[in-house]
């Protein structure tokens, strides 16, 4: 019988508890995968950590972190922290030897992830990050089609991260407003997974053209302490905001594609939408998550002119992760964002049994900060720079 993988969460805020969730969930893989024990889930915030062990199943909390990282029967720990503390957390887990699953973005800089690449590389363990939306399966499946060459030569791309959670003026001003803490505005908080996207699908980016970043609501009222999330905080007393609610990126990708990146925290009505489009000389296909189910695909040339379109694929079992974190085996039966932590989780712990690097490791997670790096360059400076 394998030996099951004994995990803890450090971060029981909204990604920590995405990651138990995942944990919780990790067993449905009908593919190969480890056992799981659900052991910790670690916090300053006690009681937070309690209420999350409570809810997901783990067998204990805690706010002592360097105990944990001290025992020995601990074998994988996820780290989902605000951005600024994991400079300072995640050098000490990766020192303890145990595997890590770490949240994006690993640093607040190019050059704070690629130190922690540095030493990820350097450990023996297995070293991930948490960029989830390449587990839908539809954009895997969209990904691999551009891969196959459905598409053709690709030439034009476009990706979006839309949210909302910022839209609330009385939103509270937590780190995520703050670019010291954060390392960036919606440029990083969510265009960190556009921008991996787009080079899951298209390949690499290696020029940003232009930048433009923009903040719209210039001041939040301070939180109470601690609060977690994006909820409204009544306190009369507000800050600045100094990161940027709307990024605008034209970028040029290494296979001489041109493309665009529209990313916005306050697009009102539009909760959650993270897509990719993609034009190549011979179709293009499209992914949104709001319709995480499905991709739409067009190949010029496949039927008779009156009869050729894009036509809507629903993902199914032919499609990546789809046997291993779907309620049911057949197509049609829907995989949302869920379903993608699940489906993370389950690619962790299938490296971590087999002691192979993940596809999202902490060189990915660099990849993508030295985009977000020189976009920020672009905008101080008015002129195209390479990614470095």
């Amino acid at each position: 019988m394998t030996t099951p993988v004994r995990v803890a969460v450090i971060g029981a805020g909204m990604a920590g508890q995405a990651h138990a969730f995942g944990y919780r969930t990790a067993s449905m893989a009908v593919s190969s995968s480890l056992p799981v024990v659900l052991d910790t889930i670690a916090d300053p915030n006690l009681p937070l950590a309690q209420s999350v062990a409570d809810r997901y199943g783990f067998a204990h909390a805690t706010d002592d972190i360097d105990a944990l990282l001290a025992r020995d029967d601990i074998d994988a720990i996820s780290v989902a922290l605000p951005n600024f503390l994991h400079a300072e957390v995640l050098p000490a887990v990766i020192a303890s030897g145990k595997h890590v699953f770490a949240e994006k973005p690993i640093g607040r800089t190019a050059e704070e992830s690629a130190s922690l690449q540095a030493l990820a590389e350097a450990s023996p363990a297995v070293t991930g990050v948490g960029f989830s939306f390449r587990r839908l399966p539809a954009l895997a499946a969209l990904a691999a089609a551009v891969a196959e060459g459905r598409l053709g030569t690709v030439h034009t791309v476009k990706g979006w991260y839309r949210a909302d959670y910022a839209a609330d003026p009385a939103g509270a001003l937590s780190w995520r407003y703050s670019q010291e803490q954060s390392g960036g505005g919606a440029l990083l908080d969510i265009g960190s997974h556009a921008i991996d996207a787009v080079q899951f699908v298209a390949g690499p980016i290696t020029t940003v053209d232009s930048t433009t970043l923009r903040t719209v609501i210039t001041e939040r009222p301070k939180p109470a302490a601690g609060a977690i999330g994006h909820g409204a905080s009544t306190s009369t007393e507000t800050g600045p905001v100094d990161n940027d609610d709307i990024a605008l990126l034209t970028v040029g990708f290494e296979n001489g594609a041109a493309g665009q990146i529209e990313l916005s925290r306050i697009a009102h009505g539009v909760p959650n939408s993270l897509g990719v489009h993609v034009f190549g000389d011979r179709g293009h296909a499209t992914f949104d998550s709001l319709r995480p189910g499905e991709f739409t695909l067009f190949e010029a040339g496949l039927t008779d002119a009156p009869y050729n379109g894009p036509r809507t694929v629903t993902t199914g079992p032919a499609h990546p992760y789809f046997r291993d974190v779907a309620a049911m085996p057949g197509g049609g039966v829907g995989t949302g964002y869920a379903e993608a932590f699940t489906a993370e989780i389950q690619e962790f712990l299938r490296c971590v049994g087999a002691g192979t690097a993940m596809d999202t490791d902490f060189a990915a997670a660099t990849a993508m900060m030295r985009v977000v790096g020189a976009a920020l360059t672009v905008h101080r400076s008015g002129t195209a720079a390479p990614v470095d």
